[in-house]
């Protein structure tokens, strides 16, 4: 009797190790599958460019929408390692501006904008299934096309005051991304963009009672050496205007603690400040924002007066004059 139990004791043993084993051996052929993002191609980099062009008899408010579509995309993008099916990819839309308390994205003291995306919100995840870049999909390196599912992006505009040279002009900046990724929602804190939207100026026109010359001003400090403390250039521009006008110049962009203009090389790395003035030539009138008035023409001077010069290559900054009625 003893000996039996023993062997029922000794079978019930052998049989729980040999269910371990096999749930082990079970697990074991299910491997975590890590998550990724698709990214630009180096050889030939993804991005959307895009130049903004309107005609509008707004004076404040909602000015002018305009449409970022598709064929604005270029280049190429990698997708890793393509492990992951269609459905367990997540889209995604950044606007690398500062948002003011009102949720548009501030472009300078007198420009804001709003964006929509066609498949969700901006700076909103969402999961419309696609092939491209999952286990489905066939190139390793597919056309930055074959992602638009963000696209069309719509951006509506808004000024708060009326310029008098009618003019909205906007420089070269970098103004986002399209982020796609598989088995979760990451890249939105590493700006890791599957297509960088590039913004490449333009502007939007509204009716005429000033004219300005040069459009777009340029100041260009030449070669400058590494460690010179103070280096100064200045250009001049023109308001032409039908009546006699009153307003406020304002020369507007990101300052830093200092009220100076950080100026970046390529990397974003801060090689040099500029601190930027306007000038009145007739009252004598210069800081980084004046009255004036101007009768039919008036040609003011914008300088640049650069330090903290340690940086090397090329550097360079973006800043907006605003001129409004008073």
């Amino acid at each position: 009797m003893g000996h039996k139990q023993m062997n029922r004791t000794n079978n019930i043993k052998y049989c729980a190790a040999w269910g371990l084993g096999l749930l082990i051996g079970l697990l074991a052929i299910r491997p975590a599958v890590a998550a990724y993002n698709v990214t630009v191609d180096s050889k030939y980099p993804a991005k959307s460019e895009v130049t903004i062009s309107g005609k509008t008899d707004k004076d404040s408010g909602l000015i002018t929408t305009f449409t970022v579509s598709a064929s604005t995309v270029s280049g190429m993008v990698n997708c890793g390692p393509q492990n992951l099916p269609p459905g367990a990819v997540g889209h995604f839309v950044q606007i690398d501006l500062p948002r003011g308390s009102d949720g548009r994205f501030r472009i300078n003291d007198n420009l804001s904008m709003a964006a929509s995306a066609a498949n969700g919100a901006i700076h909103t995840w969402s999961h419309k299934e696609s092939d491209v870049c999952s286990n489905r999909g066939v190139a390793a390196n597919p056309p930055a096309q074959h992602l638009a599912n963000a696209f069309p992006i719509t951006l509506f505009f808004y000024v708060k005051h009326r310029p008098i040279d009618n003019l909205i002009t906007f420089p070269s900046m970098p103004l986002g991304g399209y982020i796609r990724s598989f088995g979760g929602d990451i890249g939105e804190t590493g700006k890791t963009y599957a297509i960088p939207i590039v913004l490449k100026g333009g502007n939007i026109e509204l009716s005429t009672t000033c004219t300005v010359s040069p459009i777009a001003l340029t100041i260009n400090h030449g070669v400058v050496s590494r460690g010179l403390a103070y280096h100064r250039m200045s250009a001049p521009i023109t308001y032409d205007c039908l009546t006699p006008v009153k307003a406020t110049f304002t020369l507007s962009y990101e300052a830093d603690g200092n009220g100076a203009l950080p100026l970046k090389d390529t990397s974003g790395k801060v090689g040099a400040v500029s601190k930027l003035t306007i000038t009145d030539p007739q009252t004598g009138a210069s800081a980084r924002s004046i009255h004036a008035e101007i009768q039919t023409s008036k040609t003011f001077t914008v300088s640049s007066e650069l330090s903290q010069i340690t940086g090397n290559g090329a550097i360079s900054g973006s800043a907006w004059l605003i001129a409004t009625h008073d």
